[in-house]
């Protein structure tokens, strides 16, 4: 007898118009669109598979539409997702929901990357997109940064920080490299700079600097750095050969 497991989904990546039946990391999942009444949703057979690695699965499907479309998704957790039911069950709209661009016949044709570092760097970008705070998703964007990087001082030098200072140079975006122009009007330093007044100043509380949540000039400092270290991170991913189409 089946067990369905139905999760709602939240966010607006690509997502099919119909029913649609994906296999992804050797698991069966079937995307239902949103509808007048309903949300979009993912749902598998807990029947047919262990919970733990059907939401896993769905959390790397997820990543990699986050990273295509550049935008969060997530499943709606608060929505109430269940298991238990012997069909998939759409779940109930929401008034606050946030659903996909709908596509026809759904050109999804990825598969989880082989390199072990993408995995977690598509992880960790999600992650950082879905933060809502400003502090966490800077945070976010350097822990990917950190998988190619040791953070670790070495005779005076940190990896961290000089690969920060040879990446740099290579941003092409137009407004990312207007922020780093303005932040050296000031800085003489920016890769350490951002190390320091960003990574270390959000990680740590105990000495200055730091950065205080409630301080409305440290949230706006660290938006306006905010592309800068998303950019990094979003080459970082590129140099690791990752596509960014569901096409594959």
């Amino acid at each position: 007898m089946s067990n369905w497991l139905n999760l709602p989904i939240h966010g607006q990546a690509a997502w099919p118009t119909e029913d649609f039946n994906l296999v992804f990391e050797n698991i069966e999942i079937l995307l239902k669109p949103a509808k007048r009444d309903t949300e979009q949703s993912a749902h598998v057979d807990l029947e047919r598979y262990p919970e733990k690695e059907a939401i896993t699965a769905i959390n790397r499907f997820l990543s990699i539409l986050s990273w295509c479309d550049h935008t969060p998704m997530r499943i709606w957790w608060e929505r109430g997702g269940f298991s238990g039911s012997f069909k998939p069950i759409p779940i109930f709209r929401d008034n606050t929901r946030s659903v996909g661009s709908c596509i026809c016949n759904y050109p999804f044709f990825r598969k989880v990357e082989q390199n072990q570092k993408a995995v977690l760097a598509l992880a960790l970008y999600r992650e950082a997109l879905m933060a809502i705070s400003v502090p966490f998703e800077y945070l976010g964007y350097f822990k990917i940064l950190n998988i190619k990087w040791r953070d670790k001082y070495i005779d005076g030098n940190n990896e961290l920080i000089e690969g920060i200072r040879s990446t740099i140079p290579l941003l092409k975006e137009t407004t990312v490299i207007e922020r780093i122009g303005k932040l050296s009007s000031t800085e003489t330093n920016v890769p350490k700079y951002l190390y320091e007044y960003g990574r270390c100043a959000i990680a740590h509380a105990y000495s200055t600097p730091l950065v205080d949540p409630d301080d409305w000039s440290d949230n706006l400092r660290l938006a306006n750095e905010l592309p800068i270290i998303r950019a990094l991170a979003e080459y970082v991913i590129n140099e690791m050969g990752v596509s960014d189409s569901i096409l594959g």
